[in-house]
Order: C-alpha cells, then sequence, then structure tokens
C-alpha cells in the first residue's frame, strides 16, 4: 500500500515538474518573440528614415549612386525577410551600408550644414539608440532562454516538446 502511495505521489510530483518547467519555456518562447518583434519594429522606424536620408545626401553625391542603390535593395530585402534569422542577417549587411551612406557626409561640408540632414541624423541616431538597448534585451532573454533549453529537467522537457533555439543578434553579424 505505501509503495503504491509513494509512485502516485512521485508521479504528481513529476508531472508537476514538467507541466512547471513546459510552462516555463513557453513563456520565455513568447518573451523572445515579443522582445523580437520589438526590436523588429525600431529598426523598421531606422529604416524607414534610409530614403529620406538618401535623397538629401544624393543632392549632394549623384556618384555614389551604387551605394544608394544598395542601401536600397537592402532596405527592401530586410522588410521582406520572413524569419528573425533573415532580418538579422540582412539587417547585418544593411547596416554596414548604412555606415558608408552616413560617412559620405564627411566628403561633403555642404551636406553637413543642411538642416534637413541633421534632423534626419539626429532621428536615426536616437534611433540607434533605441535599438541598441532593444538588441541588448533581446540577447539578454535569448540568452536565459537558451540557458533554459540546456538545464536538466527543463532539457527533457524542450526535447519532448520540440523547443528550438532562437538566435542572438550579436555585433560581429553587423560588422561583417
Amino acid at each position: 500500500m505505501n509503495s503504491c502511495w509513494c509512485d502516485c505521489f512521485s508521479g504528481a510530483a513529476g508531472t508537476e515538474l514538467h507541466s512547471q518547467n513546459y510552462n516555463e519555456l513557453v513563456w520565455f518562447q513568447i518573451k523572445v518573440e515579443k522582445i523580437a518583434s520589438n526590436l523588429e519594429a525600431v529598426m523598421k522606424k531606422k529604416y524607414d528614415m534610409i530614403p529620406a536620408l538618401a535623397k538629401t545626401v544624393k543632392g549632394y553625391s549623384g556618384h555614389e549612386k551604387s551605394t544608394f542603390t544598395e542601401v536600397s535593395q537592402l532596405r527592401s530585402q530586410w522588410g521582406e525577410s520572413k524569419t528573425m534569422n533573415e532580418k538579422i542577417r540582412v539587417a547585418s549587411k544593411l547596416e554596414g551600408k548604412l555606415a558608408a551612406l552616413i560617412s559620405i557626409n564627411e566628403r561633403y561640408l555642404n551636406l553637413k550644414a543642411n538642416r534637413s540632414y541633421q534632423s534626419i541624423m539626429k532621428s536615426i541616431y536616437y534611433t540607434e539608440k533605441q535599438l541598441l538597448n532593444e538588441r541588448k534585451y533581446y540577447n539578454e532573454v535569448v540568452r536565459r532562454y537558451k540557458l533554459g533549453l540546456r538545464l536538466f529537467h527543463r532539457n527533457l522537457v524542450a526535447n519532448m516538446f520540440d523547443f528550438k533555439e532562437k538566435p542572438f543578434f550579436s555585433e560581429q553579424e553587423r560588422t561583417q
């Protein structure tokens, strides 16, 4: 009789442990997706400023056409990307080209004095600060989620229910 109660108790405790682990993994998964959505919104805000920036810069440097074309194409690719992995990959390339577009101002002193250019750059600067904070937060939650997928008992539940790792948004990818 005691054996039966022990089996029932351990079975209920095991189910409770699995249930708790499953719920925590689901919570982290949803949290990562929510933060990825926030990150995506800030990136979209920044990338939506590109046409105005390109138009302003183009007036001063018509011969830099290839840079404008590449930035525009990458912006379109980013908008068409379906997964976070794709968005991160394209965003990394776009950030490099955007830096090249912004660096054009060093060659054109009149451009630096242009009010429209100054306004756009100020907006990009503040959006970039916001983006940096979102990336840090996203990476921290992804780190916790990945840790949760690897810790014992959660890893059993993660494998049982096919939880997948989420990508980091790393600085290295941006500079490639």
